[in-house]
């Protein structure tokens, strides 16, 4: 496929070269651009590189690059690589005939690696394919010792070609399409439960990806000066090369099952358009969409198997799952202005999900131990239906005042066990002034109110709040100065903070409150074309209050004193997360002498975030030293970059560089990593992805380019 894609860039390339157009006896074409070759060099001292390449392709060796661009009197075309060879290698052709057509063919590539890169560990056999199978017994897996098991790359490779053809032919009509495939290969660590409950281990499995994502679409459409109409089709059909995955469970002594990634069809068509030039200067734009997601799945006998009568079928009252859940959107937008100093946009937006797929109620075996609270489980379908208002406004009180302001109204309905109705009203003022000439204030704040409609349905949910539909009163506001107090000098300030106050009563569980704080502060100094210097700093912050309860509610709520002794087994306990960041950067640019240009840059950064837990009436609940959580998803991150560009002549550039990075992680979820926890056939076996993220890097390359024109 890679190889079929560059011969059709290369005919693209030649087709339209000078030379060919000068076959023609049309000298009016040009033909410019660049050819580069570099080579890079990189040393990692690392645990696992993962992290440092997890996007991007740093091995050793050449970077090739070129960039084309041709211009006749009716056509032209652009062209564009990089990388050419590696992993993340980009191509990029497009052109076409002035007014008449005009087209696009594309490769974008790169590798996604997750922790561990080569060195990822599992007592699995069969890595890469649909079954993986290892011995265990009653003290868990019988290979013990992590050094001896099987290694395997921890990665996919994700591949993206495609392309785009467009026809109008000089007149207001026009005709579009557009295909792309989507290919995604090699290995992904998924989760799997060796028990029936959380406090029984899991298993790190390494699932094969065989993804395809094939996308077609047709757009036919009308322009002109006053007004736009547009009909689009799209379909996308994603394929799977294995829907299941079968492994060896060590707790149940037989093989477990996970449903992977089901195939699926996705199929939708959209209309959108706007009339211009109306009176009080206004434009009228439209939309509505109609998607619908499409699959057939046939529903497991059972999940595990071969152990004897200990687990029963799962027993479906339906033997396959039709999946269809369908999309529908509408928005209209007015933006007008009807006075000189007065602009305005009125606006409504609805979405609407309405899930049609087949119902399923699951009734296993009591002996299975896979019952939900000693009964049937029943799928949830979730639908909702939301309709937003609004308005927005802009008066210019004088040349150096303009006053904003806005009003947006939600109203959404849900099918969901907890809440099945919320109202947003959202209210905005906004002031941005340039009084002084040195000077410029933007001022904004917002005041957002949320009610929700919470559905008691006992026990624990009679209590429990999830915060994304609780009742809130939520408070934003942000201030922004930038000013040139003298020539070349650029001062930058911007600050933010936001609250969230969850408004439920005092029993209530979940997030009762959560703010946010940020600063941002920047200096420029200097001439870009001699000496550039950008000084700049952020620091962030973030805390999340929360209450929750372990064990049984005692007399109906959740403030019952705890129960048992230490370590207590039923209490109420309060949590706070922290999380706070800071960034500060430097950044030059030189150029010392004529032909000469010189970058530099050098940034810290760090995170820290901690967690705190407050038990109620004094209850145990962990033993001393471990809490509060000081370490918390802690990294520091230092960046250094050198780049010199020396122009030997018109058409030779010869680039030198170094990069050097740190980046350190520290995490109770990884810190004392072990891959084997636990001793009996409940206990966990990891494969060391994300455990070793930390590491030091040096990078230095070169690269010389030919410039033609």
């Amino acid at each position: 496929m890679r190889a079929k894609l560059v011969t059709i860039l290369a005919a693209g390339l030649l087709a339209l070269s000078p030379a060919a157009r000068a076959a023609d006896g049309d000298a009016g074409c040009k033909l410019s651009g660049n050819i580069g070759i570099g080579v890079q060099g990189v040393n990692v001292n690392a645990l696992d590189p993962s992290k440092f390449k997890e996007y991007r392709d740093m091995s050793n060796g050449l970077l090739p690059t070129f960039e084309f661009k041709g211009r006749c009197a009716d056509n032209y075309f652009n062209a564009y690589g990089e990388n050419l060879g590696r992993d993340d290698q980009y191509m990029d052709l497009n052109g076409g005939q002035y007014g008449v057509f005009k087209y696009r063919l594309y490769d974008n590539d790169l590798r996604h690696n997750f922790g561990s890169g080569a060195g990822a560990l599992t007592p699995y056999f069969g890595v890469g394919s649909a079954s993986l199978t290892a011995p265990f017994g009653a003290t868990g897996i019988t290979n013990k010792n992590p050094g001896t098991w099987n290694t395997f790359d921890n990665s996919y490779k994700r591949q993206d070609i495609g392309g785009m053809f467009e026809f109008s032919n000089n007149s207001p009509f026009y005709a579009r399409f557009d295909g792309n495939q989507v290919r995604r290969e090699g290995i992904k660590v998924l989760s799997g439960a060796v028990g029936t409950s959380p406090g029984q281990g899991f298993m790190d499995l390494p699932s094969p990806v065989d993804f395809t994502d094939n996308n077609i679409s047709g757009e036919v459409g009308y322009q002109s000066k006053k007004g736009h109409i547009a009909l689009n089709f799209l379909q996308n059909k994603f394929t799977n090369g294995n829907s299941l995955l079968n492994w060896t469970n060590g707790f149940f002594g037989g093989t477990d099952t996970t449903v992977l990634p089901p195939e699926s069809t996705l199929t939708k068509v959209s209309l959108n358009g706007n009339l211009r030039q109306l009176p009080g200067s206004s434009v009228l734009a439209g939309r509505m969409t109609y998607s619908k997601t499409e699959n057939n799945v046939a529903v497991l006998p059972s999940i595990l198997s071969g152990v004897g009568g200990l687990v029963g079928a799962s027993a479906a009252n339906n033997a396959g799952f039709d999946g269809d859940v369908v999309h529908q959107t509408a928005s209209l937008s007015l933006n007008s202005r009807p006075a000189p100093k007065l602009d305005t946009r009125l606006y409504w937006n609805y979405n609407r999900k309405d899930n049609r797929s087949t119902p399923l109620t699951f009734t296993p075996t009591l002996a299975s131990g896979l019952r939900c609270s000693g009964g049937p489980c029943v799928t949830e379908v979730y639908n909702y239906r939301k309709n937003s208002y609004g308005f927005e406004g802009g008066y210019r009180i004088n040349p150096e005042n303009k006053l904003g302001f806005g009003f947006d109204y939600m109203d959404a309905d849900y099918n969901r066990i907890d809440f099945t109705r919320a109202i947003d009203r959202k209210y905005s003022v906004e002031w941005k002034n340039s009084s002084f000439d040195s000077l410029d204030t933007r001022a904004k704040y917002q005041r957002l109110v949320r009610t929700g409609t919470f559905v008691d349905t006992g026990n624990f949910n009679a209590f429990q709040r999830r915060f994304d539909l609780a009742s809130v009163n939520q408070d934003l506001a942000k201030v922004a100065f930038d000013s040139t107090p003298r020539p070349l000098l650029n001062l930058g300030l911007e600050l933010i903070y936001k609250h969230n106050d969850f408004t439920g009563d005092i029993l209530t569980l979940g997030r009762t409150k959560d703010q946010r704080g940020e600063l941002y502060a920047s200096v420029g100094y200097g001439d870009p074309s001699s000496l550039r210097v950008l000084l700049f700093g952020n620091v962030e912050y973030v805390t999340y209050d929360s209450l929750h309860r372990v064990g049984a509610v005692g007399g109906g709520n959740p403030s019952s004193p705890p129960a048992g002794g230490p370590p207590s087994t039923s209490y109420t306990w309060a949590g706070k997360n922290r999380d706070k960041s800071y960034l500060i950067g430097f950044g030059t640019d030189w150029v010392p002498v004529e032909r000469w240009k010189v970058n530099s840059s050098a940034t810290w950064a760090k995170t820290q975030g901690t967690v705190d837990f407050t038990s109620q009436s004094g209850a145990v609940i962990a033993a001393p030293g471990l809490l509060p959580i000081p370490n918390r998803d802690n990294t520091t991150t230092i960046t250094l970059n050198i780049k010199g560009t020396y122009s030997y002549t018109k058409n030779w550039d010869f680039t030198g560089g170094y990069a050097y990075q740190h980046y350190s992680y520290s995490d109770i979820s990884s810190d004392g990593y072990k891959y084997i926890v636990g001793t009996t056939s409940a206990g966990s076996m990891a494969s060391g992805l994300y455990a070793f993220p930390a590491f030091n890097s040096n990078t230095v390359y070169a690269l010389v380019k030919y410039k033609f024109q």
